[in-house]
């Protein structure tokens, strides 16, 4: 009886560390190496939105990230002189990437509006360009 029991305790113990180890995949999120760069590009209307003022990428403009299915802000960086933003350290899974602009289709109403890419990383150290993130102003 004195071995069966020690051979249970090891095949539970044996279990239970295995059950930790997978339970440990790590999520979307900070703590890897990959990267997503993009650039925000800001399109101002009249208040309209029948002529287009002016466009150019926008500096100063915060961008946010959401990670896996998660619908808190993740982080967020303010865009460089040029409209470039950078997420650093992501872990492999999926990212929403927004923006955040005026709604068009509401003119009246003066709604914001995000503009948003999805986004997978599927290798350890994946750099993701995005094409431009296209907001109104």
């Amino acid at each position: 009886m004195h071995s069966f029991t020690k051979i249970f305790l090891n095949l539970t113990l044996g279990c239970f560390i295995a059950v930790v180890f997978i339970s440990c995949k790590k999520q979307p999120g900070e703590g890897g190496f990959a990267t997503i760069k993009g650039r925000l590009y800001v399109k101002n209307y009249d208040p309209t939105f029948t002529v287009l003022l002016s466009e150019y990428y926008l500096p100063g403009e915060f961008v946010y990230i959401k990670y896996g299915d998660n619908n808190e802000v993740g982080d967020n960086v303010r865009t460089t002189n040029d409209g470039t933003f950078t997420f650093n350290y992501l872990r492999k899974g999926k990212y929403k990437v927004y923006a955040i602009g005026k709604d068009n289709s509401k003119p009246s109403l003066n709604i914001p509006k995000e503009t948003l890419v999805e986004i997978e990383i599927k290798e350890k150290k994946q750099v993701v360009n995005l094409s431009d993130l296209v907001i109104i102003k």
